[in-house]
């Protein structure tokens, strides 16, 4: 039995999330999936963006649900499926038509596989290892690439266009770049709401911020997939 939407909400979301929600009159909603996909690895769990939307929904005040992500040209039929799919929960898919996302050639170090802060933990035997896993893999040959698809210009604009329609909005990012048009929305008196994880928040979205709601915290839909639906990275439609 499926449980509905309202009562997920009333009894799993953080009260105090619901009550910012529910105290803006208008509120759209913007969703970086780029960014957001890269939260399944400290959540440790995977979900579903149809889910998000779904929810997002469920809430009469969120006017408007704005959803930025790029086509993969390297598994176009897949990726089409998957924005398809966002384009069917009534979200708004931007911008359209969709751009290409380009492959960028990554650096093959420490950074690869560990963040800065685990690495110091490691003693000089165990770093040691892990640098003459990285000379092997420099000799080797091989390339590391990472889909990238930037819609920093696209959110801003959409944005400051936006702005006499809404009160509030909940960004679903992390990114140090949407600073400025966020400081723009204050000037006019609109409440900024960051959705995010731990560590994945940067610090200027934190100290303009009305409100920040975790998204473990937040998210109701399901948490059961083992590999991500992410098209970027061979997830499947």
């Amino acid at each position: 039995m499926d449980i509905p939407q309202d009562i997920l909400n009333k009894f799993i979301v953080r009260k105090d999330y619901l009550d910012w929600i529910n105290n803006e009159p208008s509120i759209f909603a913007y969703l970086d999936l780029t960014n957001m996909f890269h939260w399944q690895d400290v959540l440790g769990w995977k979900f579903r963006i149809k889910d998000v939307i779904r929810q997002l929904f469920t809430f009469p005040n969120i006017k408007e649900v704005k959803v930025y992500y790029g086509l993969n040209p390297r598994n176009q039929r897949d990726s089409e499926a998957f924005l398809n799919r966002i384009k069917k929960t009534g979200a708004n898919l931007r911008p359209n038509p969709p751009k290409e996302m380009k492959f960028i050639k990554k650096d093959i170090d420490e950074a690869l596989f560990f963040q800065r802060r685990t690495m110091t933990l490691f003693d000089r035997q165990i770093k040691s290892k892990i640098y003459e896993l990285i000379d092997e893999l420099k000799k080797s040959g091989i390339i590391i690439v990472e889909p990238k698809c930037n819609f920093d210009v696209e959110m801003t604009m959409d944005m400051l266009d936006d702005v006499e329609k809404i009160t509030a909005i909940m960004l679903f990012s992390g990114d140090s770049d949407m600073q400025a048009p966020l400081e723009r929305l204050r000037v006019k008196g609109k409440k900024i709401g960051i959705v995010g994880v731990r560590d994945m928040v940067a610090g200027e979205l934190h100290r303009i911020k009305d409100k920040y709601i975790d998204f473990g915290k937040f998210y109701t839909g399901k948490r059961t997939y083992i590999e991500s639906e992410n098209p970027a990275f061979g997830g499947t439609a």
